[in-house]
């Protein structure tokens, strides 16, 4: 029997300021089918999240997602299932990840249970995290439907730390809108305000200020390139805790005039049109979303060969690899860039074709709707992602 209903999903992800996931969770409620479809988003009262779900006409809830336990937490998550008739519960991120599946449970409400892992971070080799995150994660598995991995690196390693297991995991990889960055409108003027014309040559990072990134990897790469090539920029592009460290550290290199640290933005599309090359130099990933969107502005990258990055892009052929840490091979990687005019049209080209073929919001959102409707009314015969064999 056909479902006479639509689904209602609740998206749940702790912070509302701009990033990965955030982008995430806004393009699932935007291209969900809305003839299907009902979603909400729980988050942080305010923010960019919420800011854009309502441009849409998306609902949202604001609720507290404390990341470590408080009562406060516990009462606002629980009051919203009690109250909602909500069919799935889709978390994404560690702590909307523990808040939503305890309080579903103490809620005594029947409803699926999905969970997004955008990385695996506390897997990484090159950052210990606190051993008590896995057995959180391995304790709550018994709560979960589903496990939504968005690479297939992180789904064997999930398997292996025994946060996923086989029959529930999916991989479902991220999308884009990707027309968004394919138009070239303020290359000029964007590059006219720092002062720049089209003779200068521009690195453009864009992500959250955080170790995970490897900020300090670039910035002290770039003090290497800088000494060979005085006309050249870096734009970074994101907020962070590490905000004041990078300025110091900019500073401290002799090459703060030549950095620009230009926060929070959303204007993305219009800072990849502006920038040249860009850089990623990550100690671990998931899938970022900053990469798929620099690719499909056709921009040339340099990244680190960490999973997640590893597992949609090939050295050489659609960007080049350097070592995680590694900032004498990042920065030969960007003296090299800048001196292969050719290397450069070659990369952005395959990039571009890469992203464009295989990583669009609208596949996402079509794979993501298939899961959601096959849990809650039963198989349909079609595979909504793939597990790993």
């Amino acid at each position: 029997m056909m479902p006479t209903k639509k689904i209602r999903v609740l998206e749940m992800i702790d912070d509302a300021s701009i990033g990965g996931g955030q982008v995430h969770v806004l393009m699932l409620a935007k291209y969900l089918d809305r003839e299907k479809f009902e979603v909400s988003i729980a988050c942080n009262g305010q923010g960019f999240l919420v800011d854009e779900a309502r441009k849409l006409g998306i609902d949202t809830i604001s609720v507290s997602l404390e990341n470590r336990v408080t009562l406060k937490s516990f009462r606002e998550v629980t009051r919203i299932f009690r109250r909602g008739n909500f069919d799935i519960l889709h978390t994404h991120g560690g702590t909307a990840g523990f808040w939503g599946r305890i309080c579903t449970l103490v809620a005594g409400r029947p409803i699926v249970r999905i969970h997004s892992y955008h990385g695996m971070h506390y897997l990484s080799k090159n950052y210990a995290f606190p051993r008590h995150l896995r057995m959180i994660d391995q304790l709550l598995l018994c709560l979960t439907d589903k496990v939504i991995c968005v690479c297939a690196s992180d789904y064997k390693k999930g398997l292996g730390a025994g946060i996923v297991k086989k029959g529930k995991g999916v991989i479902i990889q991220n999308g884009i809108e990707i027309e968004k960055f394919q138009h070239f409108k303020r290359r000029k003027s964007l590059r006219a305000e720092y002062g720049l014309d089209e003779s200068a040559i521009v690195f453009g990072n864009v992500g959250r200020l955080h170790v995970q990134k490897g900020h300090r990897y670039l910035l002290e790469a770039f003090q290497a390139v800088k000494g060979k090539y005085p006309n050249v920029h870096v734009w970074i592009i994101g907020e962070g805790e590490l905000l004041p460290e990078l300025i110091k550290l900019a500073h401290d290199l002799g090459i703060h005039g030549s950095v620009q640290f230009l926060g929070a933005r959303t204007d993305i599309p219009d800072i990849l049109s502006a920038i040249d090359i860009f850089v990623l130099p990550s100690l671990w990933e998931g899938q970022p979303i900053s990469i798929m969107e620099a690719g499909a502005a056709g921009k040339p990258v340099i990244a680190t060969n960490v999973d997640g990055i590893a597992d949609i892009l090939t050295d050489g052929e659609n960007t080049l690899f350097v070592p995680a840490k590694d900032l004498n091979s990042l920065a030969a990687a960007m003296m090299r860039m800048i001196e292969d005019s050719e290397l450069r049209n070659h990369l952005s080209a395959s990039i571009k074709a890469t992203v464009s073929d295989g990583f669009t919001v609208e596949k996402m959102a079509k794979k993501m709707g298939d899961l959601y409707h096959e849990i809650v009314f039963g198989s349909s015969g079609k595979s909504v992602g793939k597990n790993e064999p």
